[in-house]
């Protein structure tokens, strides 16, 4: 089954509450709904932007000229330690369900917003642990509505990245991961809640994605954004209505009727400020995006 809605605002999709209107929006219920509306709109060039929780995505103030589709496809299927999961699953939800098969593998995720297809997309990753430490392999649609399937290698995972997240014509269907590390259900699952707890700890209150740029690497040691932010005095600083948390100062919150400008604004301030002070290049770990869909850089 596909619902489809025209003209919904696109802040009221997201963590962050910024965006205006979308042109249409498609959630799909069942995967076998999604390959000839994919293929159509890739044929067509209609801009295109898969949506999950809206955990890591910024929208133009303009909204989107095309189309967002929400996968809200879900099922699960478990062959001993490996197991198969579409792209709608909430993750958290998911790692709560191999925790009750026994397997502790995905704990350190915990906490992180998103669905499955948003988490192997961006290969998001806590606590020295990364979602494809476990993958095995990824079925999706290709621009033409085919669905294909790739190894773990062949997704060219890295920090905060993968193949998908270099193709916008390719759609996440499912992913397969193989599980190893086994404990008592109780266990694994005390396990998740506690590092839930943590995590939510450390989260600033207010609208946002959480941490706005990648933690750089510098001579093969990774560095924390937050820390040299907060060195250079960046918390409370605000553009707009967009203000640097006090508490974690790699946190941008929306502290009202912030728009994107507001953010980008901000955002480019101090990139340019730590690449004078320190030259370390700062990296969006959020997916900004124009009224066409398309990636919007920062200022070098």
């Amino acid at each position: 089954m596909i619902e489809v809605f025209k003209n919904v605002p696109l802040a009221t999709k997201t963590f962050y509450g910024i965006g205006g209107p979308a042109d249409e929006i498609f959630e799909i219920h069942d995967a076998s709904d999604l390959p000839t509306l994919w293929a159509e709109s890739c044929e067509n060039s209609i801009p295109k932007i898969v949506l999950g929780r809206g955990s890591n995505i910024v929208f133009s103030d303009k909204g989107l000229l095309g189309r967002v589709f929400i996968p809200k496809f879900k099922k699960t299927l478990w062959r001993e330690n490996v197991v198969t999961v579409e792209a709608g699953k909430t993750f958290q939800d998911f790692i709560e369900e191999t925790n009750k098969k026994g397997f502790s593998d995905l704990c350190e995720l915990s906490g992180i917003p998103g669905n499955i297809g948003g988490f192997v997309r961006g290969n998001a990753g806590a606590n020295d642990k990364e979602v494809s430490d476990s993958i095995l392999g990824v079925e999706y649609l290709n621009e033409k509505g085919y669905i294909h399937k790739l190894t773990k290698e062949a997704c060219k995972f890295g920090y905060r990245e993968s193949l998908f997240k270099k193709n916008p014509d390719f759609c996440i269907i499912r992913t397969t991961f193989e599980l190893k590390e086994k404990l008592a259900p109780q266990t694994a699952l005390d396990k998740t809640k506690r590092l839930l707890s943590l995590r939510w700890e450390k989260s600033s209150p207010g609208k946002s994605s959480g941490c706005v740029f990648k933690n750089p690497i510098v001579n093969g040691k990774t560095i924390s954004t937050g820390k040299l932010l907060d060195e250079l005095g960046a918390k409370g600083d605000q553009i707009g209505d967009i203000k640097i948390s006090e508490f974690h100062a790699n946190f941008f919150i929306n502290k009202g009727k912030a728009t994107q400008k507001d953010l980008l604004s901000l955002m480019n301030k101090w990139k340019k400020r730590v690449f004078k002070i320190y030259q370390i290049e700062l990296e969006s770990e959020i997916f900004i995006c124009n009224e066409f869909g398309q990636k919007i850089n920062l200022e070098s």
